[in-house]
Formats: structure tokens, C-alpha cells, sequence
């Protein structure tokens, strides 16, 4: 019955980002949802209303299979965001993200590091108060710099209980949820008054329109031709390489219980993605960001899924009010930084939504503060999140854990 129940989730979570694609297409969702927020409703809704749904399948909502589809869920989010990573971090210039963007990623910098003293000094409050606060603060600095598959990556990377990322990921997700309410209707007309109006500094259009297009390209292709299967092939190719290459130290230096040192297995893995991005033939290769993308909405499916809404109402209140202090705090933070920088309205929404939720809200956000052209500078400076997240997190942890 339990594996019949994790068969079921593994097939749905697979084929669902497609269909929810075409459904948010033929209905226009799009214009207000973007793809990755319309999968984590989905997931959000199958979690809070799985008695119904589990039992239409012939199946129960007993606590053995609830805990079992949930771990099994937490395995699939995990697998997804390790294949991502490196597709991600490959497939962009590092040396263009100075290039081009050179201010917007200063700003970028100066709100990651805001991010990190938020998250360091309401963890140290809680450090006694709060129970595994060190773990709960780095996952939090990873989430709110980078983005959730960082709190995936930086909860197996400390070994973080399956129940406190649940717990973590209802929160974060509701939390972030009024975030981008406010980002998205309020923050241009109210902010607007105190900050300086956008002047447009961009490159030329020829970085734009690729960015642009390779941040749109439609996953899965229309026809599996070779020309695309290839290049696509090439990309998980180097992928597994790139995670069998970080298993080789994550296994030789284990951790002090004896156990493979996922932390080192991270940070390894996202420094191979970063290094693979110096090569140009790798950065060419069509299709696979696009892929990497589609893993993020089955992510987005699986992290909705574990947001268990009523679980985290009857065991994590703590937790729930940790994360809207620290929420809170990095947005009323990241408005002072952008008055004492002068930084514009528009770019002060782009990166601080960078910062917060990652690349797939990146086109929302521009289209919300009616400006299509920040959206490959918002791309580029979520994915340099992505790639920083990660050690931000542990840093974090570490420092916390050894006051």
C-alpha cells in the first residue's frame, strides 16, 4: 500500500508541471501566476486536502503512509534540486554578472550580506529558546538569499530533521506568500515616494533577447528531435558527473557520526556548477536550462506538498513567528540599504525579490512593476544567489554553532 501510495506521488509530481503549464497557458494564469507559484499551490492543495484525494485512490490517510509520502516527497525535492543546481550555475557567465550588471549585483551583494547579519542575529535570540535554532537560522539565510532549493541543499548539507524542514517549508511558504503580495501590489506605489524613479542602464539587446529567450524556452519540446535531445543529453551527462564527482570527497571525509558529509557534498557540487560556467561549449547547450527549470516546478510541487498548513498550526508557532521576524526584518533592511544607495524603485523590488524567492519569479516581478527589461538582470542576479546560497547558509550555522 505504501509503495502503491509513493508510485502514485512519483508519477503525478513528474507529469503534473506539464499540464500545469498548458492549463496556465489556454487560461491566461500566467499574466498574474507564474509557473512556479501556480505549482506550489497545486502542491500546497494536494497536502491540505490529501484525506480526500488518497482516498478517491483507494488508499488512506493513516500516519504510516502520511509518513512515509512525505519522506518520499523530501527524497524526490532533494533529487530534483541536486540535478538543478549544477544545469543552473553552468549555463551562466560569471564574469557577466559584473559585466553587465555591475550596481544592481553590488546592491544584490550589500542585501545577501544584510540577509546574513538578519538571520545570525535573530538565530543567536532564539539560540537557546528555539530547539536546533543553528540549523533552522542556515537553512533560513540559504532560503532568503538564494531560494528553496538552497533550503533543500543546505537541509540535507546539516543533516536537518524531515519534520523541521517540513516545518520550515509551511512557514517559509507562508510567509513568503504575504512577501510577494506586498512586492508585487503596494511596494512600487508606497515605496516609490521615498526611492528614486528607474533610469534604464541596460546592455544592449542582443544579452537581453538571450537571456530572454532562454529563460522562456518551453520544456517539455513540441518535437524530440535530435538537435534538441542532444545538447539536453550533454547537460544531465555532465549533471550526473558533476554529483558523482562531489560523492568521491563527500564519502572520504565523512561526517563526525561516520556518515557521507552531505555538507561537503553541496558545497562541492555548486562549486563544480560554477566552474563548469567558465566554459563556453557548456554554456551553449540549449535545452538544458529550460530542463533544469521543469525539475524546479516538480521541486515546487514537492515543497508544496510538505506544506502542511495544519501541522504547522498545532507544532510550529515558533517557528512560524521566527520566520516572520526574520522576513520582516530583511525587508525593512533591504528598504534602508536601498535609501542610503539610492537605488530605484524598480531595481530595489528586482533584487530584493531575487534575493528572497530566486529565478522562477523573476518575470513576475518585472511584469508586476511593468518593466519586461530588468527581467534577465533578475535572472542573473537570482542565480548568483543560487550559487552564493549555499555558503551563506553553512557559514551561518557554523559561526552560530560555535558561540
Amino acid at each position: 500500500m505504501i509503495i502503491f501510495a509513493c508510485i502514485i506521488l512519483l508519477i503525478l509530481f513528474l507529469i503534473l508541471p506539464t499540464y500545469l503549464i498548458k492549463i496556465s497557458r489556454r487560461f491566461s494564469l500566467d499574466k498574474f501566476l507564474s509557473d512556479i507559484i501556480f505549482c506550489y499551490l497545486v502542491g500546497i492543495l494536494a497536502a491540505n486536502t490529501k484525506w480526500l484525494w488518497l482516498h478517491g485512490w483507494g488508499l488512506d490517510a493513516s500516519k504510516a503512509i502520511d509518513s512515509a509520502t512525505q519522506s518520499f516527497t523530501t527524497e524526490l525535492a532533494s533529487a530534483s534540486v541536486m540535478f538543478a543546481i549544477p544545469m543552473l550555475l553552468m549555463l551562466n557567465n560569471v564574469k557577466d554578472w559584473l559585466k553587465h550588471t555591475r550596481r544592481n549585483t553590488l546592491i544584490f551583494l550589500s542585501f545577501s550580506f544584510s540577509v546574513m547579519c538578519i538571520c545570525f542575529s535573530v538565530g543567536y535570540w532564539y539560540k537557546n529558546s528555539l530547539p536546533h535554532s543553528e540549523i533552522a537560522t542556515g537553512m533560513m539565510t540559504g532560503v532568503y538569499i538564494g531560494g528553496t532549493p538552497n533550503m533543500v541543499a543546505i537541509s540535507k548539507a546539516l543533516e536537518a530533521d524531515k519534520a523541521l524542514f517540513g516545518l520550515l517549508n509551511a512557514t517559509d511558504t507562508f510567509c513568503s506568500a504575504f512577501y510577494i503580495f506586498f512586492m508585487f501590489s503596494f511596494a512600487k506605489p508606497l515605496l516609490g515616494r521615498f526611492l528614486p524613479k528607474f533610469k534604464s542602464t541596460l546592455p544592449g539587446t542582443e544579452i537581453i533577447e538571450e537571456l530572454k529567450d532562454e529563460y522562456e524556452y518551453p520544456f517539455p519540446p513540441k518535437a524530440w528531435k535530435w538537435p534538441v535531445l542532444r545538447p539536453l543529453l550533454i547537460g544531465i551527462g555532465i549533471s550526473v558527473c558533476a554529483i558523482a564527482v562531489s560523492l568521491v570527497p563527500a564519502i572520504l571525509f565523512p561526517n563526525s557520526d561516520g556518515k557521507m558529509n552531505t555538507t561537503l557534498l553541496v558545497l562541492v557540487l555548486t562549486s563544480i556548477g560554477i566552474g563548469l560556467s567558465f566554459f563556453e561549449q557548456i554554456r551553449k547547450l540549449t535545452a538544458v536550462y529550460s530542463f533544469a527549470q521543469y525539475l524546479l516546478l516538480v521541486f515546487g510541487i514537492c515543497a508544496g506538498y510538505m506544506a502542511d498548513f495544519g501541522h504547522m498550526i498545532n507544532e510550529g508557532g515558533q517557528y512560524l513567528v521566527f520566520n516572520i521576524i526574520i522576513i520582516t526584518l530583511i525587508l525593512i533592511l533591504h528598504f534602508l540599504l536601498a535609501l542610503i544607495l539610492r537605488v530605484d524603485i524598480d531595481s530595489f523590488i528586482i533584487c530584493s525579490v531575487a534575493n528572497v524567492m530566486g529565478p522562477p519569479f523573476m518575470a513576475q516581478a518585472a511584469s508586476s512593476i511593468k518593466n519586461r527589461e530588468l527581467i534577465p538582470v533578475g535572472i542573473t542576479l537570482a542565480l548568483l544567489g543560487l550559487a552564493i546560497a549555499n555558503y551563506c547558509g553553512i557559514f551561518v550555522y557554523t559561526l552560530l554553532r560555535s558561540l
